[in-house]
């Protein structure tokens, strides 16, 4: 009732503001958690623009109905879905994607459950008499499906393909594709109407996993956690199969309804070693100097990044015919590398993974992320060497391992995997509540994916820490720009960001951490 007296004389607030009347009008028990969980579970009352944080206001139904607030609606769902019963946000993503006419994406932060809104199209599209597929890049998310859609579907067929299985929609209700395996195929029956999922939907803009985008699934649907590539592939394969973002759950949405746990957010910045410094600067001078040769000389493209590094690795491989293209190309990549090598082999970082020990100690489950197989091996070392249960996790690692350190690591055999890219998507990882990571990404949905391995909620309502380690003076500060976009999106919903520099000491990040778990106050009562 007071947010709707609020937004009635003042439209246009964010939920700090609206807090603060709230406090004005005697309501000092409440948090920015009562007040995000009150709007976004009232759609019909409150609605909002796409600034960060969003602004709000009554949508024109509220304005005419007075101040009365009409109840949350149940939700119908499809005849064969036999799942956990889906989440607010769910429920309006599905009807969201159903009313854009079944096709579009579902953007949501890593741990919100988009998985969820695909089961329920899956099922809405077998009670209609469709078939459906649902692509996938890799065989942990093929085995992860293929083991929810059939403990959620009645009576349907589910079927594989890839990584040993040959199924096919002719006999099976819905087919789980490793993307590689699809694009070879056709994998719709002539004549039969069906749904495309695409797990990890950004993936696909890539002109050869494009061709498992088949125009005859009428009814499209894409997930994600961050929609956004380094290419051209949003635009020339992705928006026009799919279409635009519909729906959603952004980090505030996920911690107002509680399905986040709430994270701050350090920075611990580190310096080179004067050997290490000047090697960097020698490899990111090249680096430098090779990249605008090859824009300027050889026709790469400056912008995105990606289309950058496709040309270029074109040119490596002598697509065009000029020898002295290919040598730049060659030497660039080689500096690229080199360079990417020295900052995971930082000394000071490593220096700083042991201050952490305590923090990672403290933890019921950590996680660090890594740049190279190399630097997350030395790590798992450094901690074992601490007294600490840790293993790598990389992708020399056999299955057989990989399942049997990941077990480890759920039941609390092991306390810390340490891991490069292998953790960002794919593989479901049991719940950790602090996160290293000891290399910078340019890329914001990789921040956004390894950030999204630590926030899932905990049984006492505990914070997440996740922890940033860069050497200053270079791509990874973000005094330069490192993390601009990542920074952008989580600084006005983490509970803390902090700065640390090469003068901290461990016990000041212990101290951090642990004064983090003990001022976390239950939330208020709800609007």
């Amino acid at each position: 009732m007071e947010l709707w007296q609020l937004l009635a004389v003042t439209p246009g607030q964010n939920k700090r503001q609206l807090l603060a009347g709230l406090h004005r009008l005697g309501r000092t028990e409440l948090t920015t958690t009562d007040v995000n969980r009150t709007l976004y579970a009232r759609p019909a009352t409150f609605d909002h623009d796409d600034a960060t944080p969003p602004r709000w206001r009554l949508t024109a139904a509220a304005v005419r109905s007075g101040a009365a607030i009409p109840p949350l609606a149940p939700r119908a769902l499809p005849r064969c879905y036999v799942g956990k019963d889906p989440r607010a946000w769910q429920t309006e993503a599905f009807d969201a994607w159903v009313s854009n006419g079944r096709r579009g994406v579902v953007e949501a932060v890593t741990g919100t459950g988009k998985t969820t809104v695909g089961v329920l199209a899956v099922a809405a599209a077998l009670d209609a008499g469709e078939k459906v597929l649902v692509l996938v890049p890799g065989r942990e998310l093929l085995d992860q499906w293929y083991e929810v859609l059939r403990s959620s579907l009645h009576g349907a067929r589910v079927g594989r393909r890839g990584d040993g299985h040959s199924d096919e929609l002719t006999f099976h209700s819905v087919v789980i594709a490793i993307v590689n395996s699809a694009a070879k195929h056709e994998m719709l029956p002539p004549g039969m109407p069906g749904l495309l999922v695409a797990d990890e939907v950004h993936r696909y803009g890539a002109r050869y996993f494009a061709q498992a985008l088949e125009p005859a699934f009428g009814a499209r649907l894409g997930l994600t956690a961050t929609y956004e590539r380094d290419d051209n592939g949003l635009s020339q394969h992705l928006t026009p199969y799919f279409g635009d973002v519909v729906a959603g759950c952004t980090y505030d949405r996920g911690l107002a309804d509680e399905i986040l746990a709430p994270f701050r957010i350090a920075f611990v910045g580190v310096d080179f070693t004067s050997d290490e410094r000047k090697a960097h600067d020698e490899h990111d001078e090249r680096v430098r100097t090779l990249r605008r040769r090859l824009i300027l000389n050889h026709g790469c493209p400056p912008e995105p990044f990606g289309e950058f590094m496709v040309s270029v690795n074109h040119l490596r491989e002598g697509g065009s015919g000029n020898p002295r293209a290919a040598w730049d190309a060659r030497g660039y990549l080689d500096a690229f590398s080199k360079r990417r090598q020295v900052l995971a082999d930082c000394w000071s970082k490593h220096q700083a993974l042991a201050m952490l020990v305590p923090v990672l100690a403290s933890a019921e489950r950590g996680l660090v992320f890594g740049e190279t197989k190399s630097s997350a091996a030395h790590a798992a070392g450094i901690l074992q060497a601490n007294g600490v249960r840790a293993m790598e996790l990389t992708s020399d690692t056999d299955s057989l391992r990989r399942k049997q350190r990941l077990a480890a690591f759920k039941d609390g055999q092991i306390q810390v995997l340490s891991a490069p890219k292998i953790l960002d998507e794919g593989i479901d990882v049991p719940q950790a509540d602090v996160g290293v990571m000891m290399a910078g990404s340019r890329s914001k949905r990789q921040m956004i994916q390894r950030m999204g391995r630590v926030i899932r909620p905990k049984v006492d309502r505990r914070p997440a820490t996740f922890v940033i380690l860069y050497v200053k003076g270079t791509a990874e500060d973000p005094e330069t720009g490192a993390h601009e976009g990542f920074l952008e999106q989580v600084s006005d919903v983490a509970q803390e960001t902090e700065w640390f520099d090469s003068s901290a000491a461990g016990a000041d990040l212990l101290a951090w951490h642990l004064w983090g778990r003990l001022s976390t106050q239950p939330a208020g009562s709800r609007l």
